[in-house]
């Protein structure tokens, strides 16, 4: 009875080993396919796989303009679902002393976020979303808060929490999905429902960063 019994146990334990190595490689592709409807916008388009929890960084061209599109895995807020955010870097050298980063709906938690770095606020313009914080390292030559003008939408858009200016170039912070809420409540298991980046988001996000980069470069002619 005894034997019957382990080798009950046994099968049981292997059938489950099974299922949840069937499941990390189910889960493995999905995070795979984050980006898959907007790899064709993209020349040159790679997949690294040096991602956060198995999602893929993905690095090409967008109408010729360098990008990076980092996945962000947030699951430090207490209760508060976990989020996935894409982080959209417009890759090009602006003339500027520092970096001025606009971190939307502050929580003290954005632990992707340069801002807890920045010890210098900058008041908001009248045109930016409350509450936000905009910060830098130090005033001395960092864009004026008007090249952000070319943004207001993007900045107003829920989806959008940060937007950066720096020396490399211009980035945002977009959410792209929240967790099931199941599977997160009961076992505390990260679940998003087969996220994917939207084309036309990505494409309208490049856009706006490049027209903040545009008002930085003028602004550099402005003042040499």
């Amino acid at each position: 009875m005894g034997t019957t019994v382990l080798l009950v146990v046994a099968a049981a334990v292997t059938a489950l080993v099974v299922l949840q190595r069937r499941a990390r490689r189910r889960d493995a592709a999905e995070r795979m396919r984050l980006f898959a409807r907007v790899v064709p916008l993209l020349d040159g388009a790679r997949r690294h796989g040096d991602g956060v929890d198995g999602h893929p960084v993905l690095t090409g061209r967008l109408d010729g303009r360098p990008v990076t599109l980092r996945p962000i895995l947030d699951s430090v807020a207490l209760r508060k679902l976990p989020v996935l955010w894409v982080e959209v870097v417009l890759h090009r050298p602006l003339d500027v002393g520092g970096t001025l980063n606009v971190l939307l709906r502050p929580q003290g938690t954005e632990f992707f976020s340069p801002d807890a770095g920045f010890a210098h606020e900058i008041p908001a313009p009248p045109d930016v979303p409350r509450p936000v914080r905009i910060s830098c390292a130090a005033p001395e030559g960092v864009p004026p808060t008007r090249v952000l003008a070319p943004a207001a939408a993007l900045l107003a858009d829920p989806a959008c929490k940060e937007l950066a200016v720096g020396r490399g170039g211009v980035r945002a912070v977009l959410r792209v999905a929240e967790a099931e809420q199941a599977s997160y409540r009961t076992t505390r298991r990260v679940v998003f429902d087969r996220p994917r980046l939207d084309p036309q988001v990505l494409a309208e996000a490049v856009a706006v960063l490049d027209a903040v980069g545009d008002a930085v470069a003028r602004e550099e002619v402005r003042s040499s």
